[in-house]
């Protein structure tokens, strides 16, 4: 299990993911709209994740 922390809204889920691309889609969220952290360094979309892995979501912000 991946445990995935929503830095913005306190929120926690666990989820069985073996790539980034995998959590995005199985939360049905956009991977351009979140930044992935694990271990203090931002993930690509393929980088390989293990069982016990704890990432967070970062929410992308932009505007003019």
């Amino acid at each position: 299990m991946i445990t995935v922390v929503f830095l913005r809204g306190n929120r926690t889920v666990e989820i069985d993911a073996s790539s980034i691309g995998e959590v995005a889609s199985k939360l049905s969220i956009l991977r351009e709209q979140y930044v992935f952290i694990k271990n203090g360094k931002i993930l690509c979309e393929d980088e390989p994740l293990v069982d016990g892995d704890r990432i967070e979501l970062f929410t992308v912000a932009s505007g003019g």
